[in-house]
């Protein structure tokens, strides 16, 4: 286990609000090289229908609400921080989405057994200390016969920036941090197995293609740039990380007049029995 992406102190920084996360959102939406539907992908795993009730745990900004509102159903939507379960019941509000949202952790859901007809954790078991636990409640409020979807990360998603980062990190000194998606990705299928037996893994190729240095160093910069042990709290490793990464990366925007990083990513996907 990355100690890091559990790291109390890291997760409120990263998560206290959604401002990091909007960053690396928005970089998916502008420069992924397949259409901007991962969202909808994965969902259609859900088999959403009208009036179903639907656990969205680690939901952070509440990026998949307003698709599973559109589909009929309603949302509690749960994550450990207070900024994000903020930003939920905000957007609930304004668009008028009939979701709740709960701040809690993952490996202890405020939620009775069986109750919920979809449970969905998507893009955050990496960062939760006791994965076990927080499967096996995904397990214990999910209804006979509802479906569980566990989006993440392919082991090997941004090795081109992990790669920089490693560089420009060690020409500094500083002591690096293995990448956040290494304690759950989609490699992962027997771990998922040990809670949900069927479990099954599905796998959408994709890739980052940048047009700009200045793209690939804000994504970077949102929160791979953190990932060295004791990092400062002044945060005056970022600008030495930023040069030496523009230098690593620039031949290669110079070469092709943009930067391909690839970034594969899916979901887990099964049905408690």
């Amino acid at each position: 286990m990355t100690k890091h992406a559990t790291d109390a102190i890291y997760l409120a920084y990263q998560y206290g609000t959604s401002e990091k996360l909007r960053i690396r959102q928005e970089a998916h939406e502008k420069y992924s090289e397949q259409p901007n539907d991962f969202f909808p992908w994965a969902l259609g795993f859900l088999a959403l229908t009208p009036g179903l009730l639907v656990a969205d745990v680690g939901c952070g900004p509440g990026a998949y609400h307003a698709l599973v509102a559109a589909a009929g159903c309603r949302v509690v939507g749960i994550d450990a921080s207070f900024g994000m379960v903020t930003d939920v019941r905000r957007q609930a509000r304004r668009q008028e989405l009939p979701v709740y949202a709960i701040q809690a952790a993952a490996e202890q859901l405020p939620l009775a057994s069986e109750r919920c007809d979809r449970v969905m954790a998507n893009h955050m078991l990496y960062h939760v200390g006791d994965q076990r636990a927080a499967l096996r409640e995904l397990w214990r409020v999910l209804a006979p016969g509802g479906l569980v979807l566990l989006a993440t990360n392919a082991a090997d998603a941004n090795d081109v920036l992990h790669a920089a980062h490693q560089a420009a990190a060690d020409e500094l000194g500083y002591h690096t941090v293995r990448p956040v998606s290494d304690n759950f990705h989609l490699g992962h299928i027997s771990l998922v197995q040990e809670v949900f037996p069927n479990a099954t893994v599905h796998v959408r190729p994709d890739a980052f293609r940048f047009p700009s240095l200045e793209a690939a160093l804000r994504y970077y910069a949102s929160g791979m740039i953190d990932a060295i042990e004791h990092a400062p709290g002044d945060g005056s490793h970022r600008p030495l990380l930023l040069e030496r990464v523009a230098a690593r990366l620039h031949p290669q925007f110079t070469a092709s007049g943009y930067l391909r990083v690839p970034k594969d990513a899916g979901c887990f996907v099964a049905r408690k029995e």
